[in-house]
């Protein structure tokens, strides 16, 4: 998954406008926002800072690297995440574990296939 669809995915999760996560970090408008969400930036280090010092409920690992839970998981009940961030979390989860099942399952039918091929020219 790109840094790209993950911005997405985050801005979603947060449940703000495209214009309103561009302000969180700094910026008065959101063009830098929207060229990164289109492909035609790629987010520089202080771009990626902004966002984790903006939001310190996001999981770096997941942002940089696409790794683990969107959002963390905070151990002091003070800083607990919320139920619906929790949510969002499983929902993620879930979106994951059905992308590697659906290749698992391409994966699987390739060597049916190739199995069969193999018995029949025997």
């Amino acid at each position: 998954m790109t840094i790209e669809i993950r911005l997405q995915q985050l801005i979603d999760a947060l449940n703000v406008s495209v214009l309103e996560f561009a302000r969180q970090l700094g910026e008065h408008r959101g063009e830098k926002v929207y060229h990164i969400l289109h492909g035609r930036l790629k987010p520089r280090y202080d771009t990626l800072e902004k966002i984790l010092t903006a939001y310190p409920q996001i999981n770096a690992d997941w942002l940089l690297r696409g790794e683990g839970l969107m959002f963390k998981q905070l151990s002091s009940p003070s800083a607990a995440i919320t139920t619906e961030e929790r949510l969002r979390n499983m929902e993620f989860l879930l979106f994951q574990l059905n992308e590697r099942m659906a290749l698992l399952q391409q994966t699987n039918d390739q060597l049916l296939a190739e199995l069969a091929a193999l018995k029949a020219n025997r």
